[in-house]
């Protein structure tokens, strides 16, 4: 048996650091918008007799956020049954959302894997418990779980709560920059500007509109601290993805 899914990538209307965590991550709030366009990632799982990742990725596989989202899956399932059978399939993704870009590739491939499991299982958990599952496997899966166009999403990544507004369509573009989310971090904390989470309430096109890329996005600057290059792509009307190096710009109001 053969099973289908498409895993959008997201991208960040803006992005504010509030503070540093007791863990040493970054507090955050941002606007998180699923892009329904024509980049996405085509994810094919098969029965197998036994577990395998197959696509084009920048890492082991013991790495890979399907590998990991598998593991900590068991872990709180902890039912030997289902443990097995999560062992008895093939997964086998076509890359098309960039890494190192800022847009969630990896997390939405994790985040489409739990909800397939859950359907194709019959575990039956529902999107909160799923969720709490994703937030131990990275930052940006809880919110691809909920399957929303736009959210705002607060702590670690962990904590989504729906926005509702109309869809408008987005152009995505990716310099051949890779940025490492945690040096872009780390870059931040060396002159951390921590902000106030005022922009929660207005609307995506509106905050486009008044803001420039800088005033959204706290990473930007430490990311053009560390890739000096990521300046010859922030075209006028562009706004930068989360820890880059991907920008975007409206193409219409949907």
């Amino acid at each position: 048996m053969q099973y289908f899914y498409i895993s959008y990538p997201k991208v960040n209307i803006f992005f504010k650091i509030l503070g540093i965590l007791p863990n040493g991550y970054c507090d955050i709030a941002s606007r998180y918008m699923r892009v329904r366009g024509k980049l996405f990632d085509n994810i094919c799982i098969t029965d197998s007799l036994f577990f395998n990742i197959k696509g084009n990725f920048d890492c082991k596989i013991e790495d890979n956020t399907i590998f990991r989202a598998k593991e900590v899956l068991k872990t709180k399932i902890a039912n030997d049954n289902i443990s097995k059978k999560l062992e008895l399939f093939s997964i086998e993704v076509e890359k098309k959302i960039p890494s190192f870009a800022g847009l969630g590739g990896g997390s939405s491939n994790a985040a489409t894997y739990l909800l397939a499991m859950n359907e194709i299982l019959e575990l039956n958990l529902s999107k909160n418990q799923l969720a709490s599952i994703a937030a131990l496997v990275g930052s940006d899966v809880s919110f691809f779980i909920y399957e929303l166009d736009f959210a705002n999403v607060f702590g670690i990544g962990d904590r989504v709560e729906e926005f509702k507004e109309k869809y408008f369509n987005l152009d995505i573009i990716t310099p051949p920059i890779k940025c490492s989310t945690k040096a872009v971090f780390d870059e931040f904390k060396k002159m951390p500007n921590f902000s106030i989470a005022n922009m929660l309430e207005l609307d995506s096109i509106l905050l486009l509109k008044k803001f420039n890329l800088e005033l959204l996005n706290d990473l930007y600057v430490p990311a053009l601290r560390l890739y000096p290059k990521l300046k010859e792509y922030a075209k006028d009307g562009y706004f930068f993805s989360g820890s880059g190096s991907s920008f975007f710009k409206i193409l219409d109001k949907g």
